[in-house]
């Protein structure tokens, strides 16, 4: 039968229109004109530009360039060319830098010409409200007294190479029942409530995973997280046989290959685990090579067998603690160092003593102030304490800063003495041959 015209026009109504490029450009147009239609009735918004780094800055910081004049006519009315340290403090007493010079007026007049905003000691300067400078009667006590102030306050400014504990490693041990031989910051190590005992310092902490990693599997010591649970046998006891912690297998890895004494599976003791504690301190403070002498046989023996590759890993592994042996070695040079009064020539005849022992300076004497030369002589006669076995993180960037002034240009022309009377008689015999 055929369809109605209406079924036929309703049949044809169904079939789709072909996407022309006439279809095409008159949906565009039709959408073009309903965006901007949209857009009109809207209400115009004003135009937002990205503001320039200065002006950002300026809205960071409270100091106009009238205070940084202000600070330059400060300088220079207040400072001279002598040795001394600086500090720079913000407007809330916040001090922002440390910083010492053999030239103190020329270096702080150098801030005023750096670029800014580019320049990172020309933005602090303008978030600085006051300069403080304090003379010095020479080099080395204006880096000793910088030393000592980066230490108290310990300026965000102040980095890298102005922050000597940032740039050294040492090895902690923690307190509690089972502690571990840890690599960490000096600065953190000092700063740290549970640490024990610090050795140290390193310039890198590559070699140091090397070697703990063999020293730790000579003695069976974990270096699994501080967050693994432990469980000693001592506290056997207080759990039930079938508790998961005394019945987990497999158990630790390095249990199971015999480099752990397990303390987290209750394969150990606290007064075992100590042990081998106590031994580890005695090859990092130099007492103890049984590790090293062990690898020496096992590498020998493999040798011997034709192991050849065994041989090698395990000459790589006593290299690795040669190396540390090496580094704790001139460590304990300089804290074996014997007392000293070293003479320093002062500026304006400010001639200072300074006694120090074991790698620091204990005291500091002006030799035209009698009682204070009386004190450092009493201070000299004193019981010499112990050797300590580790640095003193507390001082360590005091240790340092004496290791390599000794060690440079300064070491060679340094009035040094065994007493405060021999170092008085060098400063007497510098003096004549100047004249």
């Amino acid at each position: 039968m055929p369809a109605s015209p209406a079924a036929a026009a309703g049949i044809a109504s169904s079939v789709p229109t072909p996407w022309t490029d006439a279809a095409r450009s008159s949906a565009r147009g039709v959408s073009t004109d309903l965006a901007a239609g949209l857009a009109a009735s809207l209400p115009a918004r004003p135009t937002r530009r990205p503001r320039a780094l200065a002006t950002q800055l300026d809205l960071a910081m409270p100091a106009s360039e009238a205070n940084v004049a202000r600070l330059r006519e400060q300088v220079r009315a207040t400072t001279r060319n002598a040795p001394g340290v600086y500090l720079m403090r913000s407007a809330h007493g916040e001090v922002l830098y440390v910083g010492k010079s053999t030239q103190v007026r020329t270096r702080l007049l150098s801030y005023f010409r750096l670029p800014w905003p580019e320049h990172r000691h020309a933005r602090m300067l303008r978030e600085t409200s006051s300069i403080e400078w304090e003379p010095q009667p020479s080099e080395f006590a204006a880096l000793l007294r910088e030393v000592r102030l980066i230490r108290a306050h310990l300026p965000r400014y102040n980095v890298r190479s102005a922050r000597p504990l940032d740039k050294w490693w040492v090895i902690s041990i923690a307190r509690g029942p089972a502690p571990r031989l840890r690599i960490q910051r000096a600065s953190a190590a000092a700063r740290s409530r549970d640490v024990a005992q610090i050795i140290g310092p390193f310039a890198s902490r590559r070699p140091l995973q090397d070697a703990l990693r063999v020293l730790n599997d000579a003695l069976g010591l974990r270096d699994c997280s501080d967050r693994v649970p432990l469980h000693l046998a001592d506290v056997q006891e207080l759990f039930d046989a079938a508790h998961p912690a005394m019945q987990r297998t497999p158990r630790c890895h390095r249990y199971e290959t015999r480099r752990c004494l397990g303390p987290c599976v209750g394969a150990t003791s606290e007064y075992e685990y100590r042990a081998q504690l106590t031994r580890a301190r005695a090859v990092l403070e130099g007492r103890d090579d049984t590790p090293q002498q062990q690898l020496v046989r096992e590498m020998a023996a493999a040798s011997a067998s034709l192991s050849y590759e065994r041989a090698g890993w395990l000459r790589d592994r006593l290299t690795a603690l040669q190396e540390l042996e090496a580094q704790l070695s001139r460590v304990r040079e300089a804290l074996a160092r014997p007392s000293f009064v070293y003479a320093v020539p002062g500026h304006d005849g400010d001639d200072r003593l300074y006694l120090v022992r074991h790698g620091v300076v204990v005291a500091e004497a002006r030799c035209l102030e009698p009682e204070s030369v009386n004190s450092m002589q009493a201070l000299e006669r004193q019981t010499t304490q112990a050797v300590p076995t580790g640095a003193l993180v507390d001082r360590l960037d005091e240790l340092l800063l004496v290791e390599s002034w000794f060690r440079g240009r300064n070491g060679a022309q340094a009035i040094v003495a065994e007493t405060v009377v021999g170092a008085l008689e060098g400063l007497v015999l510098a003096a004549r041959s100047l004249n």
